[in-house]
């Protein structure tokens, strides 16, 4: 039997972003939360992760974790080369800046070579529910990393792309 190695994998990790107050409006409100060190072993104990010798990594990340995000990386064997920005259509929250974007690093392992130099590095796409990234994100990566594609800690499913996590879609049945 062969065993499927993803070229392109992309977490979205639910960084402990917890807020606090009467309020309460940290992604802690929305979805279980995760220190550092936890998501790193979860996505290296994950069944599903099978990254290929040469490989691309898709990491996103919150501002108050980015150099969490950067260790992350590192611990799954991937080097930081540069990132995307989703630009968002409004403002959300913040202490010092109100965010009304996010950011997705990008590593490389082994030798994967840009399947295209003409993706811009920043998206911009409106917000939908919470935590969820934009179709347009996704379209990005795949014309710069070649397939096979695996979403992780995934929220929905999408076209051409395997989901792993607490609330990715079944896989659909052989019929």
């Amino acid at each position: 039997m062969t065993v499927k190695l993803y070229h392109c994998i992309s977490p979205d990790p639910p960084w402990s972003e917890t807020g606090g107050g009467k309020i309460k409006r940290g992604a802690d409100r929305h979805y279980a939360v995760m220190r550092t060190p936890e998501i790193a072993r979860t996505i290296l104990e994950s069944p599903s992760w099978r990254p290929a010798a040469d490989c691309h990594l898709w990491l996103w990340v919150t501002n108050n974790f980015l150099l969490d995000g950067l260790a992350v990386m590192e611990r799954l064997g991937f080097r930081y080369v540069t990132n995307m920005v989703w630009v968002k259509d409004r403002i959300g929250l913040g202490q010092y800046l109100r965010g009304q974007h996010e950011l997705c690093l990008f590593g490389v392992r082994g030798k994967q070579p840009s399947q295209s130099r003409s993706v811009p590095s920043a998206i911009v796409a409106p917000r939908g529910r919470h935590s969820e990234k934009p179709q347009a994100a996704y379209d990005a990566m795949a014309k710069v990393s070649p397939g096979p594609y695996l979403e992780m800690f995934a929220r929905t499913a999408r076209p051409g792309w395997d989901a792993w996590g607490n609330e990715a879609p079944e896989p659909e049945g052989d019929g």
